[in-house]
């Protein structure tokens, strides 16, 4: 086994964690396309909440930072046209489970609420799990509707 692999591992694994990192905030973040547009609010009482994930992300990162790292685990197999294949194959495999290792290791916790509005209504929203925790039946909210979507705020 070349004596290099274990180092490119490590650098590679480093810069994949690298690229999946983002800075926290305890503030709300609006996406900048957000800006400008109206909402509508509505208030209303949560009648369900259901702990559910949001799929991750899959991007060049996992797909490519896999193959290459299957490319490398392969070709170290065998000489000549057999180090080849083992390297074309483990770059295949490679790309496959980067990709799954990707997507999972970018999955969000999420809520599911389902509220009765103070119309009468009843309507579902899924929203990334924040600071504030897990919204309990019962609750009063504030639902905030336009832009890009919905978002539910406690209402205080």
């Amino acid at each position: 086994m070349n004596a290099k692999l274990p180092q490119f591992l490590a650098a590679a694994s480093a810069a994949i964690a690298m690229a999946a990192c983002t800075l926290p905030s305890s503030k709300t973040i609006y996406d900048r396309r957000s800006v400008g547009n109206t909402m509508s609010v509505e208030t209303g009482e949560v009648v369900s909440v259901r702990e559910v994930e949001i799929s991750g992300r899959t991007t060049i990162i996992g797909v490519g930072g896999g193959a290459v790292v299957g490319h490398a685990a392969g070709s170290g197999m065998g000489k000549g046209v057999g180090s080849s294949i083992a390297g074309a194959v483990g770059a295949v495999g490679g790309a496959v489970v980067g990709e799954a290792l990707e997507e999972a290791a970018t999955r969000k916790r999420a809520q599911e609420l389902t509220i009765k509005t103070s119309k009468g209504s009843t309507v579902a929203v899924v929203q990334v799990l924040d600071n504030d925790g897990m919204f309990r039946v019962g609750e009063r909210v504030q639902i905030f509707d336009g832009g890009n979507g919905s978002t539910v705020r406690r209402l205080y």
